[in-house]
């Protein structure tokens, strides 16, 4: 079995705006980061919500021999991980609180191991100093990288980012791309 992501005949849309017809890949192979790159307005967002189960969808769609479309959310959201543009506005959560939430939505228990690995993820994108500060203070920028935090820890098999580096400057994009 080849590990990675195979996408075949897929449709995906909105009810009476499809956006998405008839795509398929070759392997999108595991462990290789892939770009899809396109204009604006082109269905770039409604594809990665599409494969990650956010928004309506059919085809085939297959992760290691996995097929993504039989699962329900839940449990597709343990295989798949979309991180968004942007995140939400208005979260009052501390930084190292909202990493413990997206580990604890991912089925983990997070003991003081897991508090120590919060941190060392932090260390590792360059904002260790921001774990207790407030996600609805952050800049565009930071809360960025914060939810790269959080897709990152709960190691899903695939992860999908939505221009995660449109809001960085260039010392945190390559953080982020090491």
């Amino acid at each position: 079995m080849i590990k990675g992501l195979r996408i075949n005949q897929f449709n995906a849309g909105y009810p009476k705006c499809p956006v998405i017809q008839n795509l398929s890949t070759n392997i999108l192979p595991t462990g290789k980061i892939n770009v899809l790159l396109g204009p604006h307005g082109s269905g770039k967002s409604t594809l990665l919500g599409s494969v990650a189960g956010l928004n309506s969808a059919a085809g085939q769609l297959w992760l290691n021999g996995q097929d993504l479309m039989a699962m329900n959310f839940a449990q597709r959201a343990k295989q798949v991980f979309y991180l968004p543009q942007s995140l939400p506005n208005g979260v009052h959560l501390h930084v190292l609180e909202s990493i413990i939430v997206a580990q604890r939505a991912a089925g983990g228990n997070c003991d003081h191991i897991c508090q120590l690995e919060v941190m060392k993820l932090l260390r590792q994108l360059g904002i260790e100093h921001l774990a207790l500060c407030y996600l609805d203070q952050l800049s565009g920028g930071q809360k960025q990288l914060v939810g790269l935090a959080q897709s990152l820890i709960r190691q899903p098999k695939l992860l999908l980012l939505d221009e995660p580096l449109s809001a960085l400057d260039l010392n945190y994009q390559f953080h982020v791309m090491d």
